[in-house]
């Protein structure tokens, strides 16, 4: 009753204040200076009655008592309750974070300092965590072609907040990317937020580094189902960060033009294309690298083939080696 009179109970606070000023005021004043109706303050006098704010003298005056002396106890008890319940969180708090470092101290002995995270719910959590605690910078690898509009909004606040802590952020995409609308759209909000974004026809694997202290990359690249490791050996981060590195040095802004071939000569794509293609693998593979459908592939493919003067796929290999495109 106490938090409705003080909170919501707006006709009864407006009779107790008017009353606490002009205690000599009648009941017939009191409406006639609030606007309310005679039955509103009659029910407002009720209700301050039964918390013991007023005390008739009359029946159309009511004296206002002190209060602190009425409702100061209420709220020490409330907080004495609130303080209890902080308390009690603070423990809770406290043994949760225990069981989250013994956890963490678990994970890395049981796997040989690298952390196996099981299913797309405890990936995206520990990744969430993990951006969260970085201060310094977070660079990405996302292979697999555009990202799902609704996949970029919902990064943007965990992004946003690495931005308001000062952390650098840099994602290689791939060229795939570049007629996607709405991945467009998110780099150049990236950008304008202080980010970089670069793109390269292929990539080795997903992989996120943060602070180049921590990384975290999939179990097999291609079975995202048998989850993703959080490696913090730095020897391995170390090595990481200097494939990143590699990597962003050949990849071109997103809004400049990529590269395209100069005479009969080879594009970065076309390099990488024949490049799959000597590693014996299929089209749905190359398909599922790049980021592009299997139709693409084919017609890059015969595009190549024809540019190369040859008849099968085995010749445009050996005709690419002769060219020094591969």
């Amino acid at each position: 009753m106490l938090d409705e009179f003080l909170e919501a109970d707006t006709e009864a606070v407006s009779v107790y204040r008017s009353l606490l000023t002009n205690p000599a005021w009648t009941l017939h004043d009191v409406q006639q200076h609030t606007g309310l109706t005679e039955d509103e303050v009659r029910a407002a006098v009720d209700r301050l009655s039964g918390l013991s704010l007023l005390s008739p003298v009359t029946d159309t005056t009511y004296l206002p008592m002190n209060p602190e002396t009425i409702l100061g106890p209420v709220l020490r008890r409330r907080e004495a309750q609130l303080d209890a319940e902080r308390a009690h969180l603070s423990r809770h708090q406290a043994v949760v974070a225990e069981f989250t470092k013994e956890y963490a101290a678990l994970g890395l002995r049981h796997t040989g300092g690298a952390e196996h995270l099981v299913g797309v719910n405890a990936v995206r959590t520990r990744l969430e965590q993990l951006s969260r605690d970085a201060v310094q910078e977070v660079c990405t690898f996302t292979p697999g072609g555009a990202v799902s509009a609704a996949g970029l909004e919902s990064a943007r606040p965990l992004d946003q907040e690495s931005f308001d802590r000062g952390v650098r952020m840099r994602s290689v995409y791939l060229d795939s990317v570049r007629n996607d609308q709405p991945t467009s759209d998110y780099a150049t909000w990236l950008t304008s937020m202080g980010g970089q974004v670069r793109t390269v026809p292929a990539l080795p694997m997903r992989m996120i580094i943060c602070d180049r202290e921590v990384a975290v990359v999939p179990v097999n690249a291609e079975d995202s189902r048998q989850g993703a490791l959080v490696v913090r050996y730095q020897g391995v981060v170390q090595a990481l960060a200097e494939l990143f590195e590699l990597v962003w040095a050949q990849g071109v802004p997103l809004g400049a033009e990529a590269p395209a071939a100069v005479g009969d000569g080879a594009s970065e794509r076309d390099r990488v294309l024949l490049k799959l293609l000597s590693e014996g693998m299929t089209d749905q593979g190359i398909a599922r690298k790049l980021g592009l459908s299997v139709r693409t592939i084919r017609r890059l493919m015969s595009d190549l083939m024809k540019r190369l003067d040859a008849q099968s796929r085995f010749e445009a290999g050996a005709e690419a080696v002769r060219r020094g495109w591969l």
